[in-house]
């Protein structure tokens, strides 16, 4: 128990309290003030935690419902102050009183033997905790005095706790948006995925790297020139991490907006080695897609299933047609009716495991391993332990 609340419990203290008011009316420029002791309004000085003296000017003033309170509403406290003579108003060096809505005021309570020059004065003064209001609004004003009602800055109209939302099952951190390659000020949430579509990972000990691109589904995206062996039913053994292609017939659109249906190829890679056929339900294999270069010279097809429409990457960042394009401009490629950004977060942790646990292929430039690094940090800003409940 510190000595003021050894003193207090004594059925005389021998010293009366005090309450002092520190009202911030501008960023960083303050106002001292308390109700007086005497009749005089003499002044009296206390010191901040530093040692630093200040001095209270005394006000006609009156507080109620300084409280705390641990259930319930909070308080919300009544300030009124003296200003025949406009003593306030010089006080807080003319600022109008409309600008001190929003403002914070500091009560600070003590004995009088511990203010400067008494017995009790010490470095840091004694005190009993601070307590910290906003000014709310001005609920009466006349030539007499004023009357400010007071809130807890914890009640606040339009301020919300947490001020992140608790989701639990996805993250709500914007995607990329706090990446290394940014500025200090522009970073926002906690995503440091790389800025540019994609991101570069390199194996430590082959020191091969690859561009990890990732669709919304958490499929990779992979470089088209890696060398995918067709997959036949009941003659091929799929080994571990590698690539493998099948056939499907599906509708595809036309430049013209017609449909018709076209053979297309589908990309797997093998997590373990098996002779079971590529499906999506099947453990042993993921889907991939491939990516790329932009050339104008080239056709780019969109399908009825939206998931197979191609991609195509342009200075580093990589984009979904929307459309079928035949020989499409660079200038054209960029968000908008033909394309869509091409890397984008599911928002599972799932979708951020994939991604920062991801390893270069130990042997297939432009690939991805089976083996990821579960040793890395997952920024995920989820709480995926939360149950959600009405």
């Amino acid at each position: 128990m510190t000595q003021i609340n050894k003193e207090i419990q004594k059925q005389d203290p021998g010293s009366a309290l005090v309450e002092l008011y520190v009202l911030e009316y501008t960023s960083n420029t303050f106002a001292y003030f308390f109700a007086g002791l005497d009749e005089d309004l003499n002044a009296v000085q206390f010191r901040d935690e530093n040692g630093t003296i200040r001095t209270y000017a005394a006000l006609p003033m009156f507080s109620d419902d300084i409280s705390v309170q641990s259930d319930g509403s909070m308080g919300r406290p009544e300030l009124s102050i003296g200003n025949v003579g406009n003593t306030l108003t010089n006080a807080i060096g003319g600022v109008d009183y409309e600008d001190l809505i929003g403002q914070r005021i500091t009560k600070r309570s003590t004995l009088v033997k511990y203010l400067v020059g008494e017995s009790g004065d010490a470095t840091p003064p004694l005190e009993f905790p601070k307590q910290t209001y906003v000014i709310d609004r001005i609920k009466n004003r006349n030539v007499i005095s004023i009357t400010f009602e007071l809130a807890s800055p914890f009640d606040v109209a339009g301020i919300t706790l947490p001020r992140r939302n608790i989701i639990g099952g996805s993250c709500p951190f914007r995607y990329r948006e706090a990446a290394g390659s940014l500025s200090a000020a522009a970073r926002c949430g906690g995503c440091n995925w790389g800025q540019k579509s994609g991101f570069a990972v390199t194996s430590a000990s082959t020191g091969i790297s690859s561009t990890v691109y990732m669709n919304r589904y958490d499929e990779y995206i992979v470089r088209d020139n890696i060398p995918f062996t067709t997959f036949t039913a009941g003659a091929t053994t799929a080994t571990a991490g590698g690539y493998y292609k099948t056939v499907s017939n599906v509708p595809r659109l036309n430049a013209n907006g017609t449909v018709s249906n076209a053979n297309a190829n589908n990309y797997w890679q093998a997590l373990s080695g098996t002779s079971t056929t590529p499906s999506d339900t099947s453990t042993a294999w993921r889907r991939v897609r491939v990516w790329s270069s932009h050339s104008s010279s080239s056709t780019y097809y969109a399908y009825s299933d939206t998931k197979r429409n191609e991609y195509v990457v342009k200075a580093n960042n990589i984009f979904q047609a929307l459309k079928t394009r035949v020989s499409p401009a660079s200038s054209e490629v960029k968000e908008g009716v033909n394309w869509t950004e091409g890397d984008i977060c599911g928002k599972k942790i799932k979708s951020c495991r994939l991604r920062f646990h991801s390893l270069p292929h130990p042997t297939v430039t432009g690939g991805v391993a089976v083996e990821t690094d579960k040793k890395v940090t997952l920024p995920f800003g989820g709480f995926p332990n939360v149950r959600q409940k009405r």
